[in-house]
């Protein structure tokens, strides 16, 4: 699932401008409350996790994409921390043109979130 920030927004008689406003997001996504009862007879949570955050630095008329990602641990406890409402184990990376370093999780919330990346946790 992909959420798009609404970054850039139409200004009365300027174009756009960049909208530099902070926006929370969590590592854990639970669609439950807006799906369809349907849906909700297999599960009572769909829990979605995090996975990249897309980060615009710079201006309108010019900037730079920079990505973080999270690459999983494989577990087979995975269910387990799903069910209890924990993160998915996993190392998060901060990925700039050619240049890829290791970062913490609170990195990654305090980022200016552009788009976000989420995956159904099964």
């Amino acid at each position: 699932m992909l959420l798009g920030a609404l970054a850039f927004i139409p200004q009365s008689g300027f174009g756009f401008r960049k909208v530099t406003t902070f926006v929370s997001f969590p590592t854990v996504l639970d669609l439950a409350p807006f799906c369809v009862k349907s849906c909700k007879v297999c599960a009572s949570k769909v829990p979605y996790g995090l996975y990249g955050v897309v980060e615009h630095s710079g201006t309108m008329r010019g900037g730079h994409y920079t990505a973080y990602v999270k690459v999983r641990t494989p577990s087979n406890k995975l269910h387990d921390l799903i069910s209890d409402g924990l993160d998915c184990p996993g190392s998060w990376y901060h990925a700039s043109d050619t240049h890829i370093s290791p970062v913490s999780e609170a990195q990654v919330l305090k980022s200016q979130a552009y788009m976000l990346f989420y995956e159904r946790l099964l």
